[in-house]
């Protein structure tokens, strides 16, 4: 009895420490924000219309990080072909965050929010067992896989956003978390929405991450990233963390409108 009573302690703090549960996105919350959104071509998708992606977008509140992707992939995936099979089955990627750099042209941390539970799931030869990843949780360190469509770029030249190798027979798009570490506590989620509107896209995926867990405190430059397992017609939205004010900005902004506020008083 005190081996079951010790066991199920442990798993309790096992639970609480590692932070075992994804946050959940509310459609409340989600209509709240304000998304910016950056619009992706819609002239460079290879294949089936459900391989398209039209755009990527962010909004801040709350202390949290929001992100949209916009596209026509489902979450339980969709078949095609790619560079080593004729006809395979390919999962929706994982958000790839870069604090601080690009994939394209490297440097930041690198961070990923696992998009569905998995582990290794390509044809790939990559050296290495996978870490298994948990939906809507966040990894630190990540290091990602590569579209398996290796000729997309050099069938489609003109695509958006380059992938940064300067080879276009080779795909380095950043698709599924291979490692990364599991950063603690409940800070992140995903929530794939059916669209519902007149928008011509089927699904937005909407990623929760909190800023803190990134090491945002303001002013610092963001890319984020999303393409499916093949490296398909990926999307990326490159901006900025808006700068908080020092404390003593605050403090003088507040002087000045209880200044404002006490001449108000006088006058009347």
């Amino acid at each position: 009895m005190r081996t079951i009573v010790t066991l199920l302690l442990s798993c309790a703090v096992l639970m609480l420490t590692s932070g075992a549960f994804a946050l959940s996105i509310t459609d409340s919350e989600l209509s709240a924000l304000n998304f910016t959104v950056n619009p992706d071509s819609t002239t460079d998708t290879s294949g089936p219309n459900a391989f398209k992606t039209f755009g990527m977008g962010h909004a801040i509140a709350n202390g949290f990080l929001y992100v949209v992707v916009q596209t026509n992939f489902p979450e339980a995936g969709s078949t095609g072909s790619d560079s080593y099979t004729s006809m395979t089955h390919f999962s929706p990627g994982d958000l790839y965050l870069n604090v601080g750099g690009t994939f394209q042209g490297g440097g930041g941390s690198v961070y990923g929010v696992a998009t569905t539970s998995h582990g290794n799931v390509v044809q790939q030869a990559y050296s290495g067992v996978w870490t298994n990843v948990s939906a809507g949780r966040l990894y630190s360190s990540a290091t990602f896989a590569d579209g398996t469509f290796e000729q997309y770029q050099h069938n489609f030249p003109s695509a958006t956003p380059d992938d940064g190798d300067g080879n276009n027979k080779k795909n380095s798009y950043p698709t599924l978390i291979r490692s990364g570490s599991l950063v603690g506590g409940d800070v992140s989620g995903v929530r794939y929405r059916a669209n519902g509107v007149s928008d011509p896209w089927d699904w937005d995926i909407f990623y929760k991450i909190s800023l803190s867990a990134l090491g945002l405190v303001g002013g610092e430059s963001l890319q984020t990233f999303w393409v499916m397992e093949c490296g398909n017609d990926g999307v990326q939205d490159v901006f900025r963390n808006p700068a908080v004010p020092e404390p003593t900005t605050v403090a003088l902004m507040g002087a000045g409108i209880a200044a404002l506020a006490a001449r108000r008083r006088r006058l009347a």
